[in-house]
């Protein structure tokens, strides 16, 4: 009867390991991403865009983006190896899926300190409903063109 009990014991320790295994190994695994320097986190409906290629780091967090409305874009800049002396007035587009394309009108942010930035850049109001976005900054810390793409519908 005791051999029995410790038996059963057993058989059902075993069973309750090997459902554990079973189930974290199908477990939803994330899509690896495209680009290795690019990864994403989720903020309310939109994606973060994270941009880690040459020597500074670009955070994209979007805030609002719809039609007949200022679409703006917390930007982040991070580096310990270069300053920063961009203008994004000057260095960033707003493209949408019909190839229109839109200027920033503002960056509302702190001054730049020696290897961190950060503010609001606002664009103009999207003249249709597309598809998509694309952000668009040239040359920063060595890098001609990053992209960053927010799908809409």
């Amino acid at each position: 009867m005791k051999t029995r009990t410790i038996i059963l014991g057993v058989a059902i320790l075993a069973v309750g390991a090997l459902l554990i295994f079973w189930r974290l190994n199908n477990a939803p695994k994330p899509a690896p991403a495209q680009n290795a320097a690019v990864t994403t986190t989720t903020n309310r409906s939109f994606v973060n865009r994270v941009d880690e290629q040459g020597e500074v780091k670009v955070e994209i967090q979007p805030g609002k983006i719809e039609p007949k409305a200022q679409s703006q874009f917390k930007v982040s800049f991070n580096t310990h190896t270069v300053e920063f002396n961009s203008d994004l007035i000057k260095q960033a587009l707003l493209y949408d899926d019909q190839s229109h394309y839109y200027k920033p009108i503002s960056w509302t942010g702190g001054e730049s300190s020696r290897h961190h930035r950060e503010g609001i850049l606002t664009f103009g109001s999207l003249d249709t409903s597309p598809k998509f976005v694309e952000l668009k900054i040239k040359n920063v810390g060595g890098i001609p063109e990053r992209v960053f793409r927010w799908d809409l519908k």
